[in-house]
């Protein structure tokens, strides 16, 4: 008897491990942070941040005991115009000087149908923080055929009010509301 229990406290404690939620870095090569915001009611203006970075602990078993954190760069905005971009880090909107980094850090995330994800969270963007919640789906977990890490791939879409986060130059001509797309790739740490 005595020797039956430790044996059975370290399969428990295996098969606990293996089940936990297990640590992913951000794929930098294969993440997209993508945004979209209304030029005066004419079309949606598109740009993406080039500079990112994030950490993931993804439970397979069970997603809600997963988190994710993603570091964003606001100097690294692209929206296909130098000028703009300049304009967009000036103090009129970002002032990345003061503010040079965006930050998400989920503080829920519920499973849903078909690999979906509600995943709520508190975003930090120039100088504030808010509430954030993404609507996410798991594309895949498999091996990458590349290079044969264990890989996650996941797509997400949410929106948030600048003028939540005090940035309000141009409202309403600009819109106020701001579309969010994110698509990235995490690789299982060793």
């Amino acid at each position: 008897m005595y020797r039956i229990m430790p044996a059975l406290f370290l399969g428990l404690s295996a098969a606990s491990a293996s089940t936990a939620a297990d640590p992913h870095q951000l794929d930098k090569t294969h993440a997209d942070l993508l945004f979209s915001i209304s030029h005066a009611g004419f079309t949606e203006k598109h740009g993406f941040f080039c500079d990112l970075d994030a950490t993931l602990q993804y439970d397979v078993e069970h997603p809600e005991k997963s988190q994710v954190a993603v570091t964003v760069k606001m100097d690294s905005i692209d929206t296909g115009s130098a000028q703009r971009d300049s304009e967009l880090r000036s103090d009129k909107f970002f002032e990345v000087a003061k503010y040079p980094e965006m930050r998400f850090v989920s503080t829920k995330v519920t499973p849903g149908p078909k690999d979906s994800l509600r995943i709520e969270g508190d975003l930090t963007l120039h100088g504030v923080t808010k509430p954030l919640t993404l609507h996410a789906r798991l594309n895949k977990s498999a091996a990458n055929p590349f290079d044969k890490k264990p890989t996650l791939g996941f797509s997400a879409s949410g929106s948030l009010k600048r003028t939540d986060f005090g940035i309000s130059t141009y409202v309403p001509i600009i819109g106020d509301v701001v579309a969010i797309t994110i698509d990235a790739e995490f690789n299982r740490k060793s």
